[in-house]
């Protein structure tokens, strides 16, 4: 038994979330784990209005109508919520819009860095969307997108299992991913600095204990018993990507000057082994009864290692990270068209998930859209004034504090007695 095992997991005392061993903050509210128990009224600059109504839910009773009714008003001034996942900011963990230069909470660098040399340097814009398919009830993928100085951190998992499985899965290893990466404890200042085989070794020791969460999650608890999921990782910096991957989503490089595409990643299927070895044909591959079946992939045996990718980056081209719910349906070259008729990678995301649901979408169709860009092209934005949430899709319209009274009041709540919810089912394609 490790350690990891013997420690117990991180309640988060302001929304209830129960978090990972090694969070430093609240993967659903973006709480310091270490801050005491209070909510510090409307204004707390990290914390969303949701994420405050959402906390004291059930406690009305408890509370002074004025602050619920308060927070109700100010939830109905927000903007509409953002199209897409939002971008998570690896010093703070404040959701942000997902082509933000600058996090909304602590005005930290994104997807750009703080200083651009007068040499070439390449920025990464991204968009990450998922959806359910036209067949399935429930969505069991996860897409994630963090960012800190110019490094952006992209995620598939595509949870498999049954029942509530194959969605615990997915959910774990996004949880396991940020608790890696997100704060100044895991590194999150320095990621601009670390060499190709840092880099290497942070990505893989991030799988193996994203994939030890799975495990323990399922030995805790028999309804999760056989889970897994698929993780392809990508962190990218300037001009290099360094891909971690276990399972069969993908991840392919669009060339921006010549168009052609690239299959980055290697399918760890039964298949993919039958194919490779020259037993089957591309044509049997495609409807062979043992597709979905992967004989690598998170949550089955204790020590699982990724395959590890280095690739070069140029200005225009394209990184597409996708589950297999997309490459059922849309073949490597009509991703390719796509990804060159657009320049924006949201609009990229969409078409690639639309075109897949338009031909039957039998399974959760994931997409992460990295578009490298030049430094000089990106209109510089303004840094957001920490006082005031400019207009921004998850923050709130905030008044500047009264300097008269510079210290607000703080509410101490009852703690949280949620449970997670946790009511979707799972598809029914278990790796080996």
């Amino acid at each position: 038994m490790t350690m990891e095992k013997l420690m117990e997991n991180r309640t988060c005392p302001n929304c209830g979330h129960e978090n990972l061993p090694r969070a430093v903050f609240c993967f659903q509210c973006g709480t310091n784990l270490d801050d005491p128990p209070v909510v510090r009224g409307i204004h707390g600059q990290r914390r969303h209005v949701e994420d405050a109504i959402r906390y004291v839910q059930g406690r009305e009773d408890m509370l002074e109508p004025d602050l619920v009714r308060h927070l109700r008003e100010a939830k109905a001034k927000l903007p509409p919520p953002i199209d897409g996942t939002p971008l998570t900011c690896l010093r703070c963990g404040t959701l942000n819009r997902p082509l933000a230069s600058y996090c909304i909470g602590c005005g930290a660098a994104l997807s750009v860095p703080e200083q651009i040399d007068d040499d070439t340097r390449l920025i990464a814009r991204s968009s990450a969307r998922s959806n359910v398919g036209q067949v399935r009830e429930n969505n069991e993928d996860r897409v994630g997108l963090w960012a800190r100085h110019g490094v952006v951190l992209a995620l598939v998992a595509d949870g498999m299992g049954g029942a509530v499985a194959g969605e615990e899965a997915s959910r774990l290893v996004v949880e396991a991913v940020q608790a890696d990466f997100l704060g100044e404890a895991r590194g999150s200042e320095t990621l601009d600095q670390l060499n190709e085989e840092e880099i290497i070794d942070k990505l893989r020791f991030a799988v193996r204990r994203a994939n030890r969460a799975v495990i323990h999650r399922s030995d805790d608890h028999p309804e999760f018993h056989g889970m897994g999921t698929t993780m392809t990782l990508a962190f990218v910096r300037d001009n290099q990507v360094v891909i971690a991957h276990v399972g069969d989503s993908r991840a392919y490089l669009v060339d921006g000057r010549e168009g052609w595409i690239n299959q980055i990643t290697d399918d760890h299927s039964f298949v993919e082994a039958l194919l490779a070895s020259g037993h089957i044909t591309p044509e049997q591959a495609a409807i062979h009864p043992m597709r979905n079946v992967l004989y690598r992939a998170l949550g089955q045996v204790e020590e699982t290692e990724p395959d590890l990718y280095s690739r070069s980056l140029n200005e225009g081209d394209r990184l597409i990270l996708c589950s297999d719910g997309l490459t059922r349906h849309v073949k490597p070259a009509e991703i390719a068209e796509i990804a060159k008729r657009h320049d924006e990678p949201e609009a990229i995301a969409q078409d690639l998930i639309d075109l897949a649901n338009e031909r039957g979408g039998e399974d959760n169709i994931s997409v992460v859209v990295i578009a490298l860009e030049h430094a000089q092209d990106i209109p510089k934005e303004q840094r957001p004034d920490p006082l005031l949430y400019d207009e921004t899709d998850l923050g709130l319209y905030q008044e500047p504090p009264d300097d008269s009274d510079p210290e607000r009041s703080t509410l101490e709540l009852p703690a949280a007695d949620s449970e997670e919810d946790d009511t979707l089912t799972g598809e029914d394609n278990s790796p080996a």
